[in-house]
């Protein structure tokens, strides 16, 4: 899955099916086995979740075990890697 990239959305290759998603909300990108994420200006944005607060998230490097917000869909990098990796496979 090196240096690939995925669309996270309502629209996207990772599909997030809740109103409050953008269709083309972020990016998740694979890069020297790290993982990036960038917000490609949604409507209600990307957030990173720590300890219970939500942070504004724009772009940047994420960990695995990471618990990310994109409007009010709550999901784990884990469950977008795994996604991910079923979109590579179809």
């Amino acid at each position: 899955m090196n240096d690939r990239s995925y669309v996270i959305g309502r629209k996207g290759q990772i599909q997030l099916l809740d109103k409050t998603t953008s269709s083309k909300h972020a990016e998740l990108a694979f890069m020297d086995d790290r993982l990036y994420l960038t917000d490609l200006g949604s409507t209600n944005g990307t957030y990173l979740l720590n300890d219970g607060k939500k942070k504004r998230f724009k772009e940047g490097y994420i960990e695995m075990n990471q618990i990310v917000s994109f409007g009010n869909y709550i999901c784990s990098v884990k469950e977008l890697v795994a996604r991910a990796q079923i979109v590579s496979i179809i």
